[in-house]
């Protein structure tokens, strides 16, 4: 990597000189402060000696792994570093950099310090070039601008990497924590016995009328297999083929089918891919929310970390002097010669500075979608389906996504397809609309209920037909209930969300809503449900469960009874969470015109593309994609195809 370039791949994020401070007379000692922090206690401890800030960390707390916890490394280290309380914050964790720095600044002032002095603005060098030239220019280091990163490295090709955040990642660290994909080593005898229920979900798609001759080629190849499947003594199918078959399906038949095709057939790859490179997966199979099927895998890790820090370890094997990364970095407009895009434009956010970005081979655009953009999600996906998509909304995505790349292919004649395609994800909490607060380690046998008490919706179907119905009922919300066995513990505070954090902590401190009960009569007064109502419910769910048939609301993946407790529950409420309109490409990832003809040097891969996952993105399938398509894209501009 190149000298004097600000690298989040290490943890220090930008190079400071500290000129011209006036010498401070401290108190000796350590201070120490507990204060809240975004999503738990943060405690902030500074050392000082006469004249110098010996030491300053953050030895708890509980921040989005991969964001949070860099804000508060960041902060102390740059405080240490300079001598100073003129700190840059991470932009993409601006919350809890402030959070620090106030916490920081705390501890000083009790120690003595002259505060004003130590915020006294300091001069900085960001080592910044008004040019660079690579044979790649990538735009975004989320999932799918590191994955078109490290395979573009790995074909020997040099690479521009920009971020408009100070956080490689973006959306891809706040994901579910879980990918789908084929896995015959652990799906072949994944039960002990078949399960008809399962089965069925194959039938329906076989009995399906074909709409054309692409779709029936594909039903023929699922029924050869699945035959063969009946005649062996597996007990769960799953191939590439029906993975495909269900990921189209499963967006109305919106999405590309030949893309599709591709993106099932390299899932496993992907996953083997991202396991060399350091990923540990949890080693079985389960159905992650939304994902239709059991073909999911969590990761050991929480959230999206373990995939990002996989993919990362991949750029830095082949890194070296061939890779530039630029984060507060804003790409604006990409650069055409002769109606081949050619290099990019981009703003400098912490300096001002205008940045030009000369592309030898081909320019990727990975800037994802628009999910939390307001005013692009009111303009283009409300209507019938999503009628109110305004602020009150609350959304998933972290701060640096916002469209801009999808226009900025607009601009040189990409077409835009399927915009006003956007999906809700049911999962999220009421107040800020995060998912990494979501209990981890599910296995598919919770159930969603109401205020009075009784389920209204298939837990196991489409995130888009969860999150309308639970939009339904009354104030909107719905409640997770499930007991220890969900969750294979004996004691319910053991469990941890899926961001790492202590169900412990948020029922001592009584956060979230979580409550935890024996008895059905305990849960229902705790939740002021009527106990009858709860009790009919649960018995009627068990009963499909033993028999292992489908019910009333069409579900039939079965797992565990809730017949005993202890059980736990906490309320959940749809947020806005994936777009799934965006860039047209081809397989190839080249961008193209309406015409369907490919504008040369522009690929696109990632949530900025519109033509893979159609009305409803299958959970699970966010990261396949990224994978699959960020691969392909750096593989393609490194060879300049």
């Amino acid at each position: 990597m190149k000298k004097g370039i600000c690298l989040l791949l290490a943890l220090s994020l930008t190079l400071f000189l500290a000129l011209g401070l006036a010498e401070q007379n401290y108190t000796p000692g350590t201070y120490t402060k507990e204060v809240p922090g975004m999503h738990g206690p943060l405690t902030v401890e500074v050392t000082v000696s006469e004249h110098e800030i010996t030491s300053a960390a953050v030895t708890a707390m509980m921040e989005t792994p991969g964001m949070g916890d860099l804000a508060c490394q960041s902060i102390t280290s740059q405080v240490m570093e300079n001598q100073s309380l003129d700190v840059d914050v991470l932009s993409g964790a601006t919350v809890t950099s402030r959070i620090v720095l106030s916490t920081v600044t705390s501890c000083l002032q009790e120690a003595g310090a002259d505060v004003d002095q130590l915020k006294q603005p300091r001069e900085r060098d960001y080592g910044l070039q008004s040019e660079y030239t690579a044979d790649v220019v990538v735009v975004g280091a989320g999932g799918a601008g590191l994955s078109a990163t490290a395979t573009a490295l790995a074909e020997g090709a040099s690479v521009i990497l920009i971020e408009s955040t100070d956080i490689l990642g973006g959306n891809s660290l706040v994901v579910g924590g879980f990918m789908n994909a084929p896995i015959p080593e652990l799906q072949d005898h994944a039960f002990a016995e078949r399960s008809p229920s399962i089965d069925s979900l194959i039938e329906a798609a076989l009995a399906e009328e074909p709409v054309n001759e692409e779709h029936k080629a594909l039903q023929d190849a699922v029924r050869k297999e699945f035959e063969e499947y009946k005649a062996s003594d597996k007990t769960l199918f799953d191939s590439a083929n029906w993975f495909a078959l269900q990921t189209w399906n499963g967006g109305d038949k919106l999405g590309t089918l030949s893309i599709v095709k591709k993106l099932a057939g390299a899932a496993y790859d992907d996953m083997q891919w991202l396991i060399d490179n350091g990923m540990e997966f949890v080693d079985h199979v389960t159905m992650g929310g939304g994902a239709l099927y059991y073909r999911s895998r969590y990761a050991v890790l929480p959230n999206g970390l373990g995939y990002i820090t996989a993919i990362r370890n991949a750029v830095s094997k082949n890194a070296g002097d061939r890779l530039t990364l630029l984060t507060s970095t804003r790409g604006t407009e990409l650069i055409t010669e002769d109606g081949r895009v050619t290099g990019v434009k981009a703003t400098h956010d912490r300096t001002g500075s205008e940045i030009v970005l000369h592309a030898n081979k081909g320019v990727i655009l990975a800037t994802g979608g628009f999910a939390g953009n307001v005013e692009l999600r009111q303009k283009y996906c409300e209507g019938e389906k999503w009628p109110d998509l305004g602020p009150n909304v609350r959304t998933t995505n972290v701060s640096g996504v916002r469209g801009d790349g999808i226009f900025m292919a607009e601009a040189v004649g990409a077409n835009l397809v399927n915009m006003d395609q956007i999906q809700l994800l049911p999962y999220c909490n009421p107040q800020t609309g995060i998912v990494n607060d979501t209990l981890g380690g599910y296995n598919g046998s919770s159930i969603m209920l109401n205020k009075e008490g009784r389920r209204f919706v298939r837990e196991d179907g489409r995130r888009d037909e969860m999150s309308k119905a639970i939009i339904a009922q009354t104030d909107g919300v719905m409640y997770m209930f499930s007991n220890a066995e969900t969750f294979s513990v004996t004691d319910l505070r053991d469990c941890k969300t899926m961001g790492g954090q202590p169900v412990s902590y948020f029922l001592d401190n009584h956060l979230n809503g979580i409550v935890i009960g024996e008895t059905i009569e305990e849960m229902a007064e705790q939740l002021g449900f009527p106990a009858e109502n709860l009790r009919e419910t649960l018995e009627s769910y068990n009963e499909h469960v033993k028999s292992n048939t489908p019910d009333e609301f069409g579900r039939v993946t079965f797992v565990t009874t809730l017949e005993k407790g202890p059980y736990i529950a906490y309320p959940r409420k749809p947020a806005v969470h994936h777009t799934m309109g965006g860039v047209q490409i081809d397989a190839e990832t080249h961008a193209l015109r309406a015409d369907g003809t490919v504008i040369p040097g522009l690929y696109c891969a990632g949530e900025i593309t519109g033509v893979i996952h159609g009305t409803n993105r299958i959970g699970g399938n966010a990261i396949v994609d990224y994978l699959t398509f960020g691969r392909e894209a750096g593989l393609n501009a490194a060879q300049g195809k």
